[in-house]
């Protein structure tokens, strides 16, 4: 399980760039699949550092380790795929062209049923070489098809990468690429690093007898990019028109520019290129006397870079706080921290341009933050609205699946029955049925029957004619012709008296309306959806409401559950209220405190959504701009509710503390030797009784012991 993870971990790394740790947790996993002699472990992580070796161009690794894989009895259709790709690869570095066409070509479109990656990794390959050895025309139909069957199979990175390859086997076919044959929109934040450098190198090739200034630009980017991601690969690869990316320098572009700009917002989050991103501007800019971009790790300071200063003199700027020198943060990664260390210009053209670096440094790791952020609050509690209504915040199972038949029903003329307690929510989902159905560009009319008195009900629901009764000057269409085409909402459906049920169940069944004082019956179109809080089976017991009017309106019934059902709602619809409130009241950007959410999530809401919304709101105007909403600042009726209750037991228990700055199977590893330590203890050296205690089998308690051999866990 064990090497499993490790082995799972590289895969990570390498597609985020990080070559280096890649390697490392490769080489561990396949440490521990030889020693429990787990076949396809050892296979997957030869494979995975034959491929990182090819990658940082150490050729002889790649031959040793596509041997290892060679050695093991195990083998699968992917797998076999998977390593002649990667043999191709090694094989193209070492100019055994034909070699590696010839097995791409047998594994480019197999027979067998394998994962889709593995066939359009070995096409990618082979488009590569099809470029390399000046065959741009069959480069450019491959491109075609791999895009179409990477479009096909949903991966949207390799359809980004055949586009690539495509624009650039059109320009060694003379062909001018415009923009719309670049996939700008599909290369986002998110996207992996390798594939901005291969953007960057595609523009590079695009622009090079057009405008050579900027192509010289892209370049360089992309040489910085494949650089900080360790890709010796594509530094060496051979470009179209016999320019070499590996012949580029790596000084900056003369003068930044709005590219600059983007390339530090994009890469915000990622050090390792973007220190050398902001250094390349800084150098190229000439906005500085001196300037290092400096790691500290747990080997102590590396200077990556400098200008100016030697590297003991950059060594020693970086080591002391020297008033005259600044240190840009960069950001961390794993266990090393990224800085620019800069001697600021004196000059003040310079200097304005070195602040204005600076200042975009600072937003692109604000935004990044915020972007972390968002992103482990979405992937904590999901709540994107499924209709796109910024209130309907549903992420709770049973909400979902209310909304799924919501949805299915939608598109139907069916009247709905929306039945939950007050302010849970039944007006906004009536909405989110009405945007969903064919008539979502016509009107939708809420109407509350609790809210008008019961001898205006009729007159108020069926409209009237001028005339009809004393004081009727003007004629009333009424709600229900006012809603025509589109969808009525009638809430608080239980409050309506028996004279007015059965001019309503006439309208349900006939969509028919007689208004006050018009001679014959109208037609309207119009779709109901009724609502109410109250228990309509029973007022049907009671006689109160008519038993043909509830099935009439009860042919698709959905119940909304109350809040104290779906508390995982509750963080995004705080959250979603605060933003709301605090935009309305300009209170900046608040935020909450873990202990305040921990006394929402467990109030008991009787008044729903509704109370929730209007609890925030207080807050929202009680607090100051730009605060943390602590539990003091709740209402005392929420504070009051929550009870702490004393520990029942004084004996302490065994516990153990992990940092959270490492990885997971890292901390996997040092949980379990505590646990088999602790066991042991209990059992007191007896192995069977520690493996009962830890509820696994002799032989994988001894299993574990052994791979731990010289580690003190007895």
């Amino acid at each position: 399980m064990t090497s499993a993870a490790y082995i799972d971990e590289c895969g990570v790394l390498a597609i985020s760039g990080n070559t280096i740790s890649a390697a490392e947790y490769a080489r561990r996993g396949a440490a521990l699949a030889q020693e429990s002699g787990w076949s396809k472990g050892i296979v997957a992580a030869a494979a995975n550092l034959a491929f990182l070796a090819v990658q940082t161009g150490d050729a002889e690794e790649a031959d040793r380790q596509l041997a290892i894989a060679a050695s093991q009895t195990f083998t699968s259709p992917a797998l076999t795929c998977g390593l002649a790709e990667t043999t191709a690869d090694a094989a193209m570095a070492k100019g055994h062209y034909k070699e590696a066409e010839t097995l791409l070509r047998s594994y480019r479109d197999p027979s067998d049923k394998i994962p889709p990656w593995y066939t359009l990794n070995a096409t990618k390959t082979l488009i590569r070489l099809l470029l390399k050895t000046g065959r741009p025309s069959e480069a450019l139909s491959l491109s075609a098809k791999g895009f179409s069957a990477a479009r096909a199979a949903g991966l949207s990175g390799y359809a980004v990468s055949f586009q690539l390859a495509r624009a650039e086997a059109g320009v060694a076919l003379g062909e001018n690429p415009e923009a719309g044959a670049l996939p700008f929109e599909e290369i986002s934040s998110d996207s992996p690093p390798a594939l901005w450098a291969a953007l960057y190198r595609t523009l590079g090739i695009a622009l090079e007898f057009s405008q050579a200034a900027s192509a010289t630009d892209w370049l360089h980017r992309a040489a910085r990019v494949s650089r900080a991601l360790g890709d010796r690969k594509t530094l060496s690869d051979s470009v179209v028109n016999g320019l070499a990316l590996k012949n580029y320098p790596s000084s900056g572009p003369p003068g930044g520019g709005l590219d600059s700009a983007v390339a530090l917002l994009e890469f915000a989050g990622q050090p390792h290129i973007l220190g050398p991103e902001a250094f390349a501007i800084l150098e190229g800019s000439r906005c500085t006397d001196a300037a290092a971009l400096v790691v500290c790790g747990p080997a102590g300071l590396h200077i990556v870079s400098s200008i100016g200063w030697t590297i003991p003199e950059a060594l020693a700027a970086a080591s002391t706080f020297d008033s005259g020198v600044e240190r840009l943060p960069i950001g961390q990664r794993s266990n090393e921290s990224w800085t620019l260390v800069v001697r600021p210009p004196r000059a003040l053209d310079a200097y304005c341009k070195y602040a204005s670096l600076r200042k975009l440094l600072s937003i692109a790791l604000t935004m990044d933050e915020y972007r972390c952020r968002e992103k482990q609050r979405t992937a904590l509690w999901p709540a994107d609205s499924i209709d796109g209504d910024p209130d309907c915040i549903w992420a709770s199972e049973q909400m979902v699946e209310t909304l799924n038949i919501a949805h299915r029903v939608a598109a139907t003329p069916l009247s709905i029955l929306i039945t939950g307690e007050t302010g849970t929510g039944k007006e906004m989902l009536a909405r989110t049925i009405h945007r969903a159905s064919d008539r979502a560009e016509r009107p939708f009319l809420p109407f509350n029957c609790a809210a008008v008195p019961r001898d205006m009900l009729e007159s108020q629901l069926f409209g009237y004619r001028k005339g009809a009764y004393t004081g009727a000057d003007v004629p009333f269409p009424g709600i229900i012709r006012s809603a025509a085409g589109g969808t009525l909402f009638l809430d608080e459906i239980g409050e309506i008296g028996p004279e007015i049920q059965t001019k309503l169940l006439r309208f349900l069944e006939n969509h028919e309306i007689h208004p006050l004082g018009e001679p014959h019956p109208i037609k309207v179109d119009v779709r109901v959806i009724a609502a109410t809080n109250a228990g309509v089976e029973q007022l049907v017991a009671d006689g109160r409401f008519r038993e043909d009017l509830f099935y009439r309106l009860n042919i698709v019934r959905l119940a909304i559950p109350p809040l104290r059902d779906r508390r995982e709602e509750i963080p995004p619809l705080v959250q979603h209220y605060l933003r709301k409130y605090g935009e309305e009241h300009r209170k900046g950007c608040l935020s909450l405190t873990d202990e305040a959410l921990e006394y929402l999530l467990l109030f008991p809401w009787p008044g729903n959504v509704r109370q929730l919304a209007n609890e925030v709101l207080r807050i929202v105007a009680m607090a100051d701009a730009d605060s943390a909403i602590t539990p003091a600042m709740l209402s005392s009726e929420i504070r009051s509710a929550r009870r702490t209750l004393p520990h029942a037991s004084t004996k302490a228990e065994p516990e153990i503390r992990l940092p959270l700055n490492q990885s997971l199977p890292t901390a996997v590893e040092s949980l379990e030797r505590e646990m088999v330590r602790h066991a042991l203890e209990r059992a007191q050296g007896r192995v069977e009784e520690a493996s009962r205690l830890l509820g696994i089998s002799r032989k994988g308690l001894f299993l574990k012991r052994r791979r731990w051999a010289g580690a003190d866990v007895d």
